[in-house]
């Protein structure tokens, strides 16, 4: 048989001879996958009997059918003859291997391997198994076949992590799971399957001690629970409060605020339009609003106003907004100086503030949240911490979100875990994962010998 002819249809197996019985090499037929060409095969070689190392003599042939990689738009059967051998002296039977295909199954090792590689794209087990022409189960098969290479090194982790939950649904009990990820270079550790209850500190106590004390800071968003946790199973680890969910505590409170006073006019008034329509202006950073261009305002009955005039305008409605926008513009502030003093300053009550009285309820509470991580936010402040956040994980989460909506749901959270490692080509796993592909591909390229040739 040329060697090009089998390079071209992924044949490595130099043993494989086409067969004589049949005039032509291959025909066009159409199988229950569609039309495809069915090339005929033979595999034949002396072999030696596993049991008793002697000489097996040849029992007959046996037709087996292979589902090769596909040329073209056209798919790739190999109707093989195989051998089949028999042992006089101990009885045992064997027939012949092709170091294509592995024991018992009839399709090519290529095809599970690009099914494999198609995984980390964004495309479902469906649509992969379609491309593929192979089952949805198959390909669910052959990733969890290199479970091997996704499982977590426990003996070691980085100096500086950070974990972030997102939505999974039935996965955990409360409905949150948790993405940890090395924030110096980026890269997804792990998927955690529950934050609730005990599930997190269980995780991380598999971990070696050795491990564990080796981590140096934990940057993580205001969810309270954490805290304990985190003491308990890193010793010498300081908690880093992430800056967005800083900003975020304000920016929610300024938000129910704003549709607090828009809701108390009524709906055909010019001041519940003016709220509603420009609510991006408000939440907008103040050096940020345009100072200079000056547009017709149909809402502000056509007067010629610039951004920062509209603002302006809108505070004017109420002295509660007034207040929790200034709170919310010095959030901004302090977070883009990294100043813990004025932090400090701002989110303690001073009863000497004219404005204390008009203080909404909605910005106490974000001021309350404040205080209670005020040593958190202040950490993420030190120079040699500069730069760690949650960023990374949000980026990931969105990434997640992705996922589910194209796999329509996950039946279980094995499969869920994979596809997501799989998925962020950064990852330690993803990255073991395509090594590993790489050293099966080379194992397929020059397999050892099975068979004994006297």
């Amino acid at each position: 048989m040329d060697d090009s002819i089998k390079d071209a249809l992924g044949i490595t197996d130099t043993r494989v001879t086409f067969d004589e019985k049949f005039k032509q090499t291959h025909s066009e037929e159409i199988t229950p996958k569609g039309v495809a060409y069915v090339w005929n095969l033979k595999l034949s070689y002396p072999m030696n009997c596993p049991n008793c190392k002697k000489r097996m003599n040849y029992n007959g042939t046996k037709t087996v059918i292979h589902q090769a990689i596909p040329t073209g738009t056209k798919l790739n059967f190999f109707r093989i003859r195989k051998q089949k051998y028999l042992c006089k002296y101990c009885g045992n039977t064997e027939i012949a291997m092709l170091k294509d295909v592995n024991k018992r199954e009839h399709i090519f090792k290529a095809v599970k391997q690009k099914a494999a590689l198609d995984i980390a794209e964004d495309a479902s087990f469906k649509l992969i198994a379609k491309e593929n022409n192979i089952s949805a189960n198959t390909v669910t098969r052959t990733a969890l076949s290199l479970g091997a290479y996704l499982k977590p090194n426990y003996k070691f982790l980085p100096n500086h992590i950070a974990f972030d939950d997102f939505k999974s649904g039935k996965f955990s009990k409360s409905g949150m799971s948790i993405l940890l990820v090395n924030i110096s270079n980026h890269r997804t550790i792990d998927v955690i399957a529950d934050r609730g209850g005990k599930s997190l500190e269980k995780y991380f106590l598999r971990y070696s001690r050795k491990a564990r004390e080796a981590v140096m800071t934990v940057t993580v968003d205001l969810f309270s629970p954490y805290r304990p946790i985190i003491a308990n199973v890193f010793p010498n680890a300081i908690i880093l409060a992430d800056h967005f969910h800083v900003v975020v505590q304000a920016y929610t409170a300024l938000q129910q605020v704003r549709i607090r006073i828009m809701k108390g006019f009524k709906k055909d008034s010019r001041e519940h339009r003016q709220l509603s329509k420009f609510w991006k202006l408000i939440v907008k950073r103040n050096t940020d609003l345009n100072r200079s261009n000056r547009y017709r305002r149909r809402n502000f009955r056509g007067a010629m106003l610039t951004s920062e005039e509209i603002v302006q305008r809108l505070l004017q409605l109420s002295p509660e907004l007034r207040s929790a926008y200034n709170f919310y513009q010095d959030i901004l502030f302090v977070i883009q100086n990294q100043d813990a003093q004025l932090l400090k300053q701002k989110i303690w009550p001073d009863k000497d503030d004219p404005q204390y009285e008009a203080f909404p309820k909605e910005m106490n509470r974000a001021k309350l949240t404040l205080r209670r991580h005020y040593q958190e936010i202040s950490n993420s402040f030190i120079k040699d911490y500069k730069g760690y956040t949650n960023g990374p994980g949000e980026g990931c989460n969105n990434k997640i979100k992705v996922i589910k909506r194209t796999a329509y749901g996950f039946r279980n959270f094995t499969n869920f875990r994979l596809r997501i490692l799989v998925a962020f080509s950064t990852s330690f796993y993803s990255i073991n994962y395509k090594n590993s592909l790489k050293q099966l591909n080379k194992k397929t390229t020059n397999p050892p010998e099975r068979e004994l040739v006297a």
